[in-house]
């Protein structure tokens, strides 16, 4: 599974082709370890502190905050 990751300052874009598992849904980034839909990838490189960003589950965007490294995630509209 191949997991884009992209960070500017402190916002995160992560693209991959997991399918999405709800609407609104928790995850989390706990080193270099993305916990997501019941499942665990590791990403390249550990990430710095970010809050906010965008997650994309096979094209479907999911604005996310986060705190802590737990990330609280809800589908977009567009």
């Amino acid at each position: 599974m191949i997991v884009k990751v992209v960070q500017i300052r402190d916002v995160v874009i992560i693209e991959t082709e997991l399918s999405p598992c709800a609407d609104v849904f928790t995850f989390r980034i706990v080193n270099k370890f993305l916990e997501i839909c019941g499942s665990v990838y590791q990403l390249s490189e550990e990430l710095e502190a970010f809050r906010k960003g965008l997650l994309i589950l096979r094209k479907t965007p999911y604005f996310f905050e986060c705190e802590e490294g737990v990330c609280i995630a809800a589908k977009t509209h567009v």
